[in-house]
């Protein structure tokens, strides 16, 4: 169902809400679509926000499934989903928060990686 990934201010668009008629930035309105997608992603469920009826609440992490989740993977979701869309990362932005730009061992202790970006790929012949 698309309506889930759709940001609140495009939901707003399309039900003709006077306060935005002066139409939204899909920029922002993407990011919080990525949010949604990673939401999707690290726990394998859709977000209790999704209905189109529930819209105006933000993502929530109490499920079982989000206690092995980084407290960094949820601040990258958290600030995705921001309702206000002032509040959102770019995309440039969210690449430099620390789920990305820290190096984590396998046990999860992280260390600032000399280069910001995704982690190195392992081979995996």
């Amino acid at each position: 169902n698309v309506c889930r990934y759709l940001a609140p201010e495009v939901m707003d668009c399309q039900n003709g809400d006077e306060l935005s008629l002066g139409g939204y930035d899909g920029a922002a309105a993407d990011m919080w679509s990525v949010g949604i997608v990673l939401f999707v992603l690290l726990s394998g469920t859709q977000p209790a926000n999704s209905n189109v009826e529930n819209k105006w609440t933000t993502c929530s992490f109490n499920d079982c499934v989000w206690e092995n989740v980084s407290n960094d993977a949820k601040n990258v979701i958290r600030r995705l989903t921001a309702m206000n869309s002032n509040d959102r990362p770019s995309a440039a932005a969210a690449l430099l928060m620390p789920w990305f730009t820290v190096r984590r061992d396998a046990r999860g202790s992280g260390t600032n990686d000399a280069r910001p970006g995704l982690p190195k790929r392992q081979r995996t012949c």
